[in-house]
């Protein structure tokens, strides 16, 4: 009886290697994300403007409010692919995953959640397989309003369009179900595993259009937080039913330009692309006084930015540290 007891209070050493290089990782997210918020602030030092954090606030709820479908969707997958996390499991390492993105590459983001959703309950292939699907689902369809609002309402934008239509194909053939299983199997990510190939099977046509419904409420969500993100900083932006196209589009294609950059975070290309859809529109709103329409994008890309910092900071604070004590 204390030999059991002995045995199940002992950690093994290949977890005690885990849980500290899962340390390791968030610190380096940390130490990203801080280098992340001061060159943003640095960025926008020389301009002088007042914010309404009263919006500022709307903004960031909103922002997190968008992925509760995005994280719907992943957990969809997980269950669809045979696997059982627990929705704090899930919910947990969807958010906290997030900040992985402000790492070189993307691979921090697979890491981080994979790594907090693994248990008996979710095999880590499968869980990284499911984070793929799930994240370009989201840049997929992204693309794909983007493309669809571009030419029913911002036809000028000819090049962007086409940007648009080519991010799509790029990031919306590998998740298609039958293309999905063959760039795994050539990737070699089921020799030999079992549970992957049948987790493969499991992953149809319904369960992606399923992702794509979820995933329009999502983006829609992600412009309501931007066009609160521009009454934040002071300008005037009435007739939301107007402009919530010109939003949605806005955010959509600079966060999957900047996805696709890999560069940490889409840092600049996400800032430039969402400047060019926006700067027509600054021309047509009242600004505050001395606020060009070119230094007005640059300081609600700017804004904007620190929303989704502190938003992911503040939600990953509390979903971490609520992990300890609780049964996962």
């Amino acid at each position: 009886m204390r030999k059991e007891r002995l045995k199940k209070n002992n950690t093994s050493p290949r977890k005690i290697i885990f849980a500290v290089l899962r340390w390791l990782m968030i610190i380096l997210v940390l130490v990203w994300v801080a280098r992340e918020i001061y060159k943003t602030g640095t960025d926008m030092a020389n301009y002088r403007w007042e914010p309404r954090f009263g919006w500022i606030l709307i903004s960031a709820t909103a922002y997190l409010i968008a992925y509760i479908p995005a994280w719907c969707y992943w957990h969809i997958i997980l269950r669809r692919l045979g696997q059982h996390p627990t929705v704090y499991a899930s919910i947990r390492a969807y958010y906290i995953g997030h900040l992985g993105k402000y790492m070189p590459g993307k691979a921090m983001v697979v890491t981080l959640r994979a790594g907090m959703v693994r248990s008996d309950r979710v095999k880590t292939s499968v869980a990284v397989a499911s984070v793929f699907l799930e994240t370009l689902t989201m840049m997929a369809v992204g693309a794909m309003i983007s493309a669809v609002l571009l030419f029913v309402f911002f036809r000028e934008q000819k090049f962007l369009m086409l940007v648009s239509v080519s991010l799509m194909l790029v990031s919306g053939l590998p998740v298609v179900p039958f293309f999905f299983k063959l760039v795994v199997k050539i990737a070699g990510a089921i020799k030999n595993d079992a549970a992957m190939n049948d987790a493969l099977n499991r992953f149809d046509a319904k369960t992606l259009l399923c992702g794509w419904g979820l995933m329009c409420v999502t983006w829609f969500f992600l412009g309501v937080s931007l066009w609160a993100t521009i009454k934040g900083v002071g300008i005037s932006s009435e007739d939301f039913w107007q402009h919530i196209p010109r939003f949605v589009a806005a955010t959509a294609l600079s966060t999957v330009a900047g996805f696709l950059s890999m560069i940490p975070g889409g840092m600049g290309v996400r800032e430039m692309v969402l400047s060019e859809l926006m700067n027509r529109y600054f021309q047509i709103v009242v600004l505050p006084t001395g606020l060009t329409p070119k230094v007005a994008g640059l300081v609600v890309a700017g804004v904007s930015r620190l929303v989704m910092i502190f938003s992911e900071l503040a939600v990953s604070a509390l979903l971490f540290f609520q992990f300890f004590g609780r049964k996962q």
